[in-house]
């Protein structure tokens, strides 16, 4: 015969939202005083057993156990959850008489318990957490009053200990501020009140900003700049805005509902203050400042609200408005962003997702096409296709870009074999980025796959934007020199579109300029675009490099830039990226069926 189930408690989900909120309250570590607590009480009681439990939802956690090696037991066979449920003492002279009891499997099996006397353990707001229980494995008369009130007093030193746990959970140490637990539960008691206060978040440096600060001037300087920013903050707030610390440099207040309308004003400011540099150590640093608001109501409060409000300040802070509201399509798009991310690593494993297209790019006076650029696309298993100029960015900002830069050079190598195994002279172009070429890892790939197939190097052509010069340019430059002395042709692409290319054209020692492809939108007499599309294509070949024009569309276009003297072209005018069956096909059209060149042989 199985034991009746305890009672929930009428206020069970309060209960155990405060339990989920506070992790020291159920983790496994002991806590010394509440050691002491348990064993004073099985001294006092002389029982054999003495716990302090928390009662979650399915278990029963022993957060101080003397007299038993099991953390834990099932919800089920909780004595405490009844006094849980009531609120009040309980005791149980004599288990296997007691109807609740006598089928219970701590009763019926080990430890075998026939006495229990328990309190509640009541936290401010009237919130049970468990039982300080003694129990013996022998019945036992009902206590006297004495030793009941002696048991309510140690379950007080537990509830004491308890709430010091609790408070100094909620504490950030650096600031002394409450934290984003805190901040969690007082924006819940306030809805629970009737309020619909505003949750603000408050982010003060970019990622990069803060791991400059930290590289640069170290540990104690962050923490000094933190308290220069929390002092700040604070003189500049309401005195009834709570602030909170959420994360490193990352404060949120509560703003209650019958102050919404003079949030703005506080706002603004703000991003007046830290629009001016604080002075830490006597160094200034610019702060970069985003709010991000949400305004909370019952029953219309998001799971996640804390990371809505940081994704708005993120996107106050970055696109330079201050603050904002949460959007629901910004957030739509942030959380594409981490999906995409996290699937792309999925996708460079797999057989069946990413592949390469190539565009073809002719010689503007023989009409030959001597080269393809290697085009990178993501067919996402629920997404569908997936544009590279929405991933490539994303991956740009993580390691993973490495593996998809190692896939595509692979992919490439790889149908270079098979088309100079069948035939077919073509070289082709990939593109790498900055961080790429900012340590020998791509160039020793480069080496490592030319080698495996036996290729020389001048079947390759390795593009980058200016963006690969910012970092350490004597190490980029390293990088450059070992794969021209593979054969490797280098080409700048987008050249133009950034403010330091001329040098690059002196210092880099590259083969091929791209002119970027905004150039080619309206290449007309008059327009600006006309005269520097002829003075880039003038300065490259002056200091004897090939001219490569992206974009080209129209026909005019492309009469206009060979009478400048460009040398090669690609572009929708020409051909779009085709996969390698049309590729084939488009090159037999062009030139004409030429024996050994058949498409199928070459795919």
């Amino acid at each position: 015969m199985l034991a009746p189930y305890p009672p929930l408690p009428l206020n069970e989900l309060s209960r155990q939202r405060l339990i989920d909120e506070h992790p020291c309250f159920i983790e496994s570590n002991s806590d010394s005083f509440l050691d002491e607590v348990v064993k004073i009480a099985a001294l006092y009681f002389n029982t054999p057993i003495c716990l302090i439990t928390i009662v979650d939802r399915k278990r029963q956690w022993f957060r101080a156990r003397f007299g038993v090696d099991r953390p834990e037991t099932p919800r089920a066979d909780s004595f405490c959850a009844y006094s849980v449920a009531s609120g009040e003492g309980l005791e149980v002279c004599d288990a296997q008489l007691d109807a609740r009891f006598r089928y219970n499997n701590l009763v019926t099996g080990e430890p075998g318990i026939r006495y229990y006397a328990g309190v509640p353990l009541v936290l401010e707001g009237g919130l049970v957490l468990g039982n300080l229980c003694v129990i013996d494995t022998k019945p036992r008369p009902a206590m006297s009053a004495a030793d009941q009130a002696m048991l309510e007093q140690i379950a007080r030193l537990a509830v004491t200990r308890l709430d010091e746990m609790r408070t100094a959970a909620f504490i950030d140490g650096t600031t002394g501020l409450y934290n984003h637990a805190k901040l969690d539960e007082d924006i819940n008691d306030a809805i629970d009140s009737g309020d619909s206060p505003l949750a603000m978040a408050i982010e003060l440096v970019s990622p990069t900003q803060l791991n400059d600060i930290l590289k640069s001037l170290g540990f104690q300087f962050l923490t000094d700049f933190t308290l220069s920013v929390k002092n700040t903050l604070r003189s500049l707030l309401p005195a009834s805005w709570e602030l909170y610390k959420i994360s490193a440099l990352r404060f949120a207040c509560a703003v209650p509902g019958n102050q919404v309308e003079q949030a703005p004003a506080v706002f603004a400011t703000l991003i007046e203050a830290f629009a001016k540099p604080i002075h830490c150590h006597e160094l200034p640093v610019l702060p970069q400042i985003g709010i991000g608001v949400l305004r909370m109501e019952g029953g219309k409060v998001p799971a996640d609200w804390m990371r809505l409000i940081v994704c708005a300040a993120d996107e106050a802070r970055t696109s330079g408005r201050g603050w904002t509201h949460y959007d629901e399509q910004m957030d739509a798009v942030q959380q594409r962003s981490t999906r995409l991310l996290n699937d792309l690593a999925d996708a460079v494993r797999a057989d069946d997702q990413l592949r390469l297209v190539f565009q073809p790019r002719v010689d503007l006076h023989s009409g030959e096409c001597l080269s393809v650029e290697a085009l990178l696309r993501w067919t996402h298993p629920t997404l569908g296709e997936v544009s590279p100029a929405e991933f490539i960015p994303l991956a740009e900002k993580t390691p993973l870009i490495h593996a998809v830069s190692f896939w595509v050079i692979n992919e490439a190598i790889s149908q270079i074999e098979l088309w100079r195994n069948n035939g077919l002279d073509l070289k082709v172009a990939i593109n790498v980025s900055a961080a790429d070429l900012n340590n020998d890892h791509l160039t020793d790939e480069i080496v490592r796959l030319l080698a495996r197939s036996e290729l020389h190097g001048s079947c390759l052509e390795v593009e980058f934007t200016e963006s690969a010069l910012v970092g350490d340019f004597s190490v980029v430059i390293t990088q450059i020199e070992r794969l021209k002395a593979m054969g490797v042709e280098i080409a700048i692409d987008d050249f133009g579109s950034g403010y330091s290319n001329w040098s690059y054209l002196r210092d880099i020692p590259a083969d091929t300029v791209k002119l970027d492809r905004s150039f080619m939108d309206d290449l007309q007499p008059g327009k600006k675009d006309w005269n520097i599309v002829r003075a880039l294509i003038s300065l490259a070949r002056e200091l004897g490099q090939r001219v490569v024009a992206e974009g080209i569309e129209t026909e005019h276009t492309l009469k206009v830039i060979r009478d400048w003297g460009c040398q090669e072209a690609q572009g929708f005018y020409i051909s779009r990226p085709l996969e390698v069956p049309a590729l084939l096909a488009w090159l037999d059209e062009r030139a004409g069926v030429t024996p050994g060149m058949g498409g199928s042989e070459l795919a």
